[in-house]
């Protein structure tokens, strides 16, 4: 849900929500208003856009710092309404506020899957103080009485009305939290910046008192308003509402049921609804499909606090994804060294077939009842710990020849497929990720069809008809406008299941590093965007809220991915990458991150490499200006990576850093990671600390460590060794015998950014010290989650990219034994995760593999890098690490 303002805009690559025009021709938004909102203009009034808002205010007012700000909720009925009757009390009051700018983006606050804490805010006002706030409040509350919309969750309510208040800051600042995370911020009691959260639900900051206006009703002292069954554990939340496991009865003492929340004019789908009343098609659904194999039964439905709940039979087990990744033999098994045996891969096939068969055995009941389920994919499954699947989240399920209320999940759905026929899609995509769980890349790429059939059958030993069905269903033969058909599915070489597929793109004889990496060059060149400032490559989304020119998500990690990388130097790109670096880190200097991979720090370093030492000085000399005293400690962002950074600037022979400033820089770590070796010791490393190479006790026991060295202070050398056994204490054993982070019980982790491949770097490069080993703990239990040949994501952060470049690495540190084989596997596989769409080069998915990214943290720039290093194209590969 994170990433669902950034998939509007572009359908190839993250963008930012400003940039979205919805096309009159989406057959998503075939009844959505559009277009942008008009508003009459006022004399004395000036009017400027930033993102999806416009704000009015009188020429001679400039917007307060912070205060009480009133958010006024709106539904794609109520918008326009609403703002004329606001315009009109502000313009009065002469008081500043600004509205959504299309009428899209109505819509768009209030999806399913918009972000809660920002449900409804359609028009915000701005009054100059506390009295103006409360008074401007009760006469909007007064002319918008009546209007129904959507409760904003981070505010308080001004009585039963769609006006809403909250504390917090009128103009963009940043300030750090505790763990040195650039959040929004306002200035609290003491005069200091501090965070300002849009926290669900509404608290208002600890140095303001609340306008009696603004404070709740007081509840009912006698039970009356308490509902009915007690929460046990929040399950999951959306715009929508939250699911929860609960107990029957206020006190807890009946059956174990699941509440699903629906809140009123919130979480709107594609055809109009909110999630009341697709709470109420769901409830009419489980009652027609109760007691059918494969579809819980449904108790109750009750109204509480204008909520709507539906109660409902509680499934033990996991949801399918969950099941198939602990029992996938391509995932986990005794021996990860080892390919599975024929009999592993044969035995998942046999268990995942029975469970499929009762999924399409439930799907076939529905139809026969008069229902299309219409949005299957793993989530929406659950597995038994006996193996029985029931079929969970009916909120999509609509009668047959009803259109459903949204697409459906990416890569299982087609949105130009409704009724039995989107069933039928879905459930053969369903059956292929099983096995393969890449299918959000046909999206993007159709062909990749033919080669994940390919790597299936060859996995799985699956059969030509098997293949065959799915290719036929995912072409839609007699579908109107259908896919285009992919290449004929190749039948099976005859190897057993288990053996490696042939190898893919960059290593074969017919096309050779040398063409493939051309390729993805081709794809930076056709992807750049020279006349925007916010990026030059399509990035991940955490990239816009970072400088452009960073490292990890900016211009200056594609640019590293070209620098010293053999065979792909081309003068004329990398000059305008860094023109374009230099003239744009110029403008985001104001932001307050000034790590190695977050801020103009990294860009300097790029540019140093590239041997443009005068502009490389001024991104360096820009960043180590900024206040750093709340930055983390870490790589990504803080004291970590700066100091590497700066220490290997300061040395060379054209160094841009003073020898003295590394050296303050270096000490300024080594105090940091004493204070975090010196707090309690704990699984989680402390209060402040996180985990892993680029955020956490790994990296900045890696940086202390070398720092130590450095300097000869063998107390840093000892403090980093502290810190990293304090990350491995967070590390649990795996069935397949690897130590992999444990990620608050949720999951584990083997990642470059953060896990078992970041940490055996760490380990590995501080053993090479006096054969220092820590306790319980080595590389090759950590390696041991470096092979899985079955990977969802490419990047080198979080994806095959990092294993492949992290196993290079670790196999030059001496353990090339084990390493080599599994650089081997990771390059056999990389072709899979290749696209190619219009021809346009060669590029690689970005995070959740629902969009193309060309950075260096999830994209194809940290792909060429990590292939680059792993095949002896280049020296180094991780800037200021590796």
């Amino acid at each position: 849900m994170e990433r669902f303002y950034f998939t509007f805009a572009d359908p190839d690559f993250y963008d930012d929500i400003g940039r979205w025009r919805c096309d009159p021709g989406d057959p998503r938004f075939t009844r959505v208003r559009k277009g942008p909102v008009p508003l009459p203009y006022a004399e004395g009034w000036t009017r400027s856009g930033t993102g999806i808002w416009t704000l009015c205010r009188p020429e001679d007012r400039p917007l307060p710092d912070q205060g009480w700000k009133l958010h006024i909720a709106v539904t794609p009925d109520t918008f326009e309404p609403l703002l004329h009757t606001v315009a009109d009390v502000c313009r009065r009051w002469r008081a500043p506020f600004k509205f959504l700018s299309r009428y899209e983006y109505a819509w768009l606050v209030n999806a399913k899957y918009a972000a809660r804490s920002g449900s409804g805010k359609g028009i915000a006002v701005y009054p100059a103080d506390e009295h103006e706030s409360v008074a401007l409040a009760a006469e909007l509350a007064e002319r918008t009485r009546g209007t129904e919309g959507p409760r904003i969750l981070s505010d308080a309510r001004v009585g039963d009305t769609v006006v809403h208040a909250r504390y917090g800051a009128f103009v963009r600042r940043y300030c750090r939290d505790e763990r040195g995370r650039v959040r929004q911020a306002m200035t609290g009691g003491d005069g200091r910046p501090v965070p300002d959260p849009r926290t669900v639900p509404f608290k208002a900051p600890d140095f303001v008192s609340v306008p009696s206006l603004f404070r709740p009703p007081p509840r009912s002292r006698d039970g009356g308003d308490r509902l009915p069954y007690r929460i046990d554990k929040a399950l999951h939340f959306s715009n929508g509402g939250g699911v929860y496991l609960a107990s029957e009865g206020a006190s807890g003492s009946g059956r174990r049921v699941v509440l699903k929340e629906a809140r009123p004019y919130a979480g709107l789908d594609l055809v109009g609804g909110d999630a009341v009343r697709r709470a109420a098609r769901e409830y009419e659904a489980l009652r027609a499909l109760s007691g059918l194999p494969g579809f819980p039964e449904v108790y109750d439905r009750f109204t509480w606090q204008s909520h709507v709940f539906t109660s409902m039979e509680y499934i033990r087990g996991t949801t399918l994804q969950e099941w198939s990744a602990a029992n996938h033999p391509y995932l986990l098994r005794p021996d990860p060294f080892a390919p599975p045996a024929p009999a592993e891969a044969k035995d998942y096939r046999e268990r995942i077939e029975a469970v499929l068969e009762q999924v399409a055995q439930a799907v076939e009941a529905a139809w026969e009842h008069g229902y299309a389920i219409g949005d299957l994919h793993p989530g929406n499954i659950m597995v038994s710990p006996e193996g029985e699947a029931t079929l969970i989240d009916l909120e999509a399920c609509v009668p047959l020849g009803e259109h459903r209320p949204f697409p459906g999940a990416p890569g299982f759905s087609d949105v130009r497929r409704q009724g039995r026929d989107g069933d039928e899609y879905g459930l053969r995509l369903l059956e292929l990720s099983c096995y393969l769980p890449l299918t959000p890349l046909l999206r993007l790429d159709p062909a990749k069809l033919t080669p994940f059939l390919a790597a299936a059958r060859e996995m799985f030993d699956l059969s030509a008809e098997w293949a065959e069905r799915i290719r036929r269903t995912f072409v839609g033969t007699g579908t109107p406008d259908a896919a285009p058909a992919p290449d004929p599915v190749p039948a099976t070489t005859g190897r057993a299941a288990g053996a490696p597929p042939a190898a893919s793109g960059h290593l074969d004889g017919a096309l050779g590093f040398e063409g493939w990496a051309g390729q993805v060059v081709e794809g930076f060149r056709a992807s750049m965007s020279e006349e925007r400032t916010d990026r030059l490559f399509p990035c991940d989304p955490t990239g816009f809220s970072l400088s452009p020119v960073s490292l990890a998500t900016g211009s200056a990690g594609v640019l590293w991915s070209l620098l010293g990388t053999d065979g792909v130097y081309e003068p004329g790109l990398v000059r305008r990458i860094a023109e374009w670096t230099l003239a744009n880190a110029r403008g985001a200097t104001d932001r307050p991150h000034c790590g190695l991979y977050d801020s103009e720090l990294g860009a300097g370093y790029a540019l140093w490499r590239a041997g443009w030492p005068d502009h490389a000085r001024w991104c360096v000399d820009a960043a180590l200006a900024k206040d750093r005293s709340g930055c983390g400690s870490g790589v990504f962002g803080g004291t970590a990576g700066i100091f590497l950074a700066v220490a290997a600037m300061a040395g060379g022979p054209d160094p841009i850093v003073e020898r003295a400033e590394a050296e303050r820089i270096g000490a300024e770590l080594a105090d940091r990671a004493h204070g975090l070796a010196a707090r309690p010791h704990s699984s989680d490393g402390g209060p402040g600390a996180a985990h892993g190479l680029m955020h956490g006790l790994a990296g900045i026991g890696l940086a202390a460590h070398r720092y130590g060295v450095l300097a000869d202070d063998p107390s840093a050398v000892d403090t980093a060794r502290e810190l990293v056994e304090r990350e491995l204490a967070a590390y649990v054993r795996c069935t397949d015998g690897s130590l992999q982070y444990n990620e608050q019980g949720r999951r584990t982790l083997a990642y470059l950014e953060e896990g078992s491949c970041g940490t055996a770097l760490a380990v590995a490069e501080l053993g090479r010290r006096d054969g220092w080993r820590p306790r319980g703990a080595s590389v090759p239990d950590l390696m041991r989650a470096l092979g899985p040949e079955l990977m969802v994501q490419a990047g080198l952060f979080r994806g095959r990219a990092g294993f492949l470049a992290g196993l290079a690495q670790l196999a030059r540190d001496g353990h090339g034994a084990s390493a080599d084989p599994l650089v081997r596997r990771h390059a056999d596989r990389l072709g899979l995760h290749e696209l190619r769409p219009n021809g346009r080069g060669l590029h690689y998915p970005g995070s959740g593999n629902f969009r193309i990214s060309g950075d260096l943290r999830t994209g194809g720039a940290g792909v060429l890098t990590g292939v680059a290093f792993a095949t002896g194209r280049r020296d180094d590969w991780l800037p200021g690490l590796f």
